[in-house]
């Protein structure tokens, strides 16, 4: 059986094949940084920040960025990966909760942002409010908070019956393959999802090792957050998709 750091490290190292070469949103946040503190004054928060991938491209962009992940495989990739794109002195990792955000430096921050459907990571509204107010508290006057959500629409959310789809198979240095998987058993009535990946990793001898992660979301709407937004104390700005 692997020990939970093993495989806390291996979740983030097979989340990272996924999503490294994911770039399409990387001009979205440096433009919106650079027009939020085009002097590169203030640093910038991330909530979620899995492998580095947003905030090193920020930090390339010569922004200092506080990463925040509740789990540390992420966070020790998140470090790896800075280092290796020379940006490691401009990235601070946190290990903390984005509900509470304790632990994380006051800032104060011109903007902070939460990636790829991190928000649906949180289950109840109370949960929302929570992060969201930790978060507000952090940020200077007329500060802002980006958040790309994923839209509840059918054909983007996971299997919703205990199917099981292949999502796709990605090649390694040592020339084994991982092939990952996904079952989702939703619940409509709370808007939550079940959601199990596996990560089955295929040696060159054909060796199988499998490695699977089961967690819950809950899918938010647009009206939907932007009452979240009001009853935090928010002015919305932009809506875009």
């Amino acid at each position: 059986m692997k020990q939970p750091e093993e495989r806390d490290r291996l979740l983030a190292e097979y989340y990272d094949l996924e999503y490294a070469a994911h770039d399409e949103d990387l001009g979205f946040y440096v433009q919106y940084a650079l027009a939020m503190d085009p002097g590169l004054k203030l640093p910038l928060l991330e909530l979620g920040c899995g492998t580095g991938r947003v905030g090193v491209a920020l930090a390339g962009a010569g922004f200092r960025v506080t990463a925040v992940d509740v789990s540390q495989g992420m966070l020790d990739a998140c470090r790896a990966k800075a280092a290796a794109a020379g940006v490691a002195e401009r990235i601070t990792t946190v290990q903390a909760d984005m509900r509470d955000l304790k632990g994380v430096p006051p800032g104060p921050y011109n903007m902070a942002y939460c990636a790829i459907n991190t928000f649906a990571h949180l289950l109840t509204t109370e949960d929302h409010l929570a992060m969201l107010a930790a978060v507000r508290d952090r940020l200077v006057q007329h500060g802002l908070l980006v958040l790309d959500l994923t839209p509840p629409l059918p054909h983007l959310m996971p299997p919703t019956d205990g199917d099981v789809m292949l999502q796709g198979t990605y090649p390694l240095s040592d020339g084994s393959l991982v092939h990952k998987t996904v079952a989702g058993w939703a619940d409509h009535s709370t808007q939550t999802h079940l959601v199990t990946l596996f990560y089955d990793r295929e040696a060159a001898d054909g060796t199988l090792t499998r490695t699977s992660h089961t967690f819950s979301l809950r899918w938010t709407g647009r009206y939907e957050m932007e009452l979240l937004l009001l009853a935090a104390g928010y002015t919305l700005e932009k809506v875009y998709g």
